[in-house]
């Protein structure tokens, strides 16, 4: 998953494990095997393209890690682990103290 211009293309391609072009891996998380067939996991990523434009990626708050992990709880193998995407997480936090600092404070 990955930011794209146009708001009717999705955010959402394919590529062998590893060999995304624009990541460095650092290493391989092991999940367990999916029960579901071919057809579901068609559905499944059918849905997630829908649900997964480009223009809706937010580095901190919607990322790759954050798709990974929605693919694999809806695959049916739990999460990923929480340190992969710990440093969005972190960021996300700081991004919002800062946006409560700089938004001026309202008397009634």
């Amino acid at each position: 998953f990955g930011f794209t211009q146009s708001p009717d293309e999705s955010g959402v391609c394919s590529s062998e494990p590893t060999q995304h072009p624009d990541h460095r891996y650092r290493q391989t998380v092991r999940l367990p095997s999916t029960l579901l067939d071919a057809e579901s996991i068609e559905a499944v990523l059918a849905d997630l393209k829908r649900e997964y434009p480009g223009t809706g990626y937010d580095l901190l708050r919607r990322n790759c890690c954050h798709f990974a992990d929605d693919f694999s709880q809806r695959l049916g193998v739990g999460r990923i682990p929480r340190w992969v995407y710990r440093l969005a997480r972190i960021g996300a936090r700081i991004d919002a103290v800062l946006q409560g600092i700089r938004e001026p404070v309202r008397l009634a």
